[in-house]
């Protein structure tokens, strides 16, 4: 048994990664340090004469002793490696039950079962959300000018004028999605009434000021190295640090030469202009710090969409309670 760096190997361990994730144990029916009795549940615990007890609680109320025995950290393996097959059960099930309920809802609220009168009471009752509509529009361009600044913050990335262009496109993608939702209509349906060089013109524009808007970006400072005159900055995300020839440190400075942000600043971003032995940043705590928030960024921020699968969809009448383990 080889587990993981990062995998628990402790019941503490193990109780710590469910609770940081949002796994709770009314929900996914794996109970950590408890010796759960009802039906349908999974478990570990320590018992009265020192052994680890893993078990499967299965549907009927019979248990299954899974492990028995004095080695924690194997203890605390057997129930990972299941729970990590059980979230690929749920992952599974839950986008073939999503799947199903789409086509269920296609065919009862497809265009075509309308007839006018139906059409004209679906706008009237929907009509009535309007004001919620109209702040969702508002709220959709206010969330997305909020991610881009936090996006701008967290990679060191200047948008320019696409902090303001690409909140708009999005708010008007919303407004055309809640223009066809008030009517009853499909987006396609709707995309249909529209001539094909409007839609070409529409999306040529948008392309278009897009790829202008976002040449600026390519002209913005990055992180890296930059010399001038025989002296040493680095560019970590938004903050600035001076190497120190004196003490031989690096120190978070703001007092930044103006040539790193003019349009030539690639011609700065080097070392060579700067002589003399200087420690590289990379082997500084500022260093493992940015990295650090690199890595958070870029995990809080993976693959959570509104249509992806997270531990609020966990139905545990998923799980295969009538098998042994």
């Amino acid at each position: 048994m080889t587990p993981n760096l990062d995998e628990p190997k402790t019941i503490e361990e193990l109780r710590s990664w469910f609770k940081e994730r949002g796994y709770e144990p009314a929900q996914t029916r794996f109970f950590v340090g408890v010796d759960f009795r009802a039906p349908k549940a999974f478990g570990i615990y320590l018992d009265e004469f020192g052994e680890y007890v893993v078990y499967k609680n299965k549907a009927d109320g019979t248990r299954v002793i899974r492990y028995q025995g004095y080695d924690q950290e194997y203890a605390v393996h057997e129930l990972y490696q299941r729970f990590q097959q059980e979230i690929i059960n749920q992952q599974t099930r839950w986008a073939a039950d999503r799947q199903a309920r789409q086509a269920a809802g296609n065919r009862q609220t497809g265009y075509s079962v309308f007839d006018a009168y139906e059409r004209k009471q679906l706008l009237n009752n929907r009509g009535r959300k309007l004001p919620i509509i109209v702040l969702l529009v508002f709220l959709s361009f206010v969330i997305s000018v909020v991610i881009m600044r936090d996006m701008q913050k967290k990679l060191g990335w200047d948008f320019g004028l696409l902090m303001g262009f690409i909140p708009l496109v999005i708010m008007g993608v919303v407004m055309l999605l809640s223009y066809v939702w008030l009517n009853g209509m499909k987006l396609s349906e709707y995309l249909r009434t529209v001539s094909p060089s409007l839609k070409a013109t529409v999306v040529m524009l948008v392309v278009f000021y897009t790829l202008i808007f976002s040449m600026q970006i390519w002209g913005i400072r990055g992180s890296g190295y930059y010399s001038l005159n025989n002296h040493l900055y680095y560019r970590a995300g938004n903050a600035w640090y001076q190497y120190d020839d004196s003490r031989n440190i690096w120190v978070c400075t703001s007092n930044v030469p103006n040539q790193f942000d003019s349009g030539s600043w690639k011609d700065y971003n080097n070392t060579d202009s700067h002589y003399g032995y200087f420690k590289l940043f990379e082997t500084t705590s500022y260093y493992e710090d940015w990295q650090e928030e690199q890595r958070s960024y870029e995990e809080s921020h993976h693959s959570d969409s509104d249509y992806s699968w997270s531990s609020n969809d966990w139905d545990s009448g998923y799980t295969d309670w009538d098998s042994d383990w």
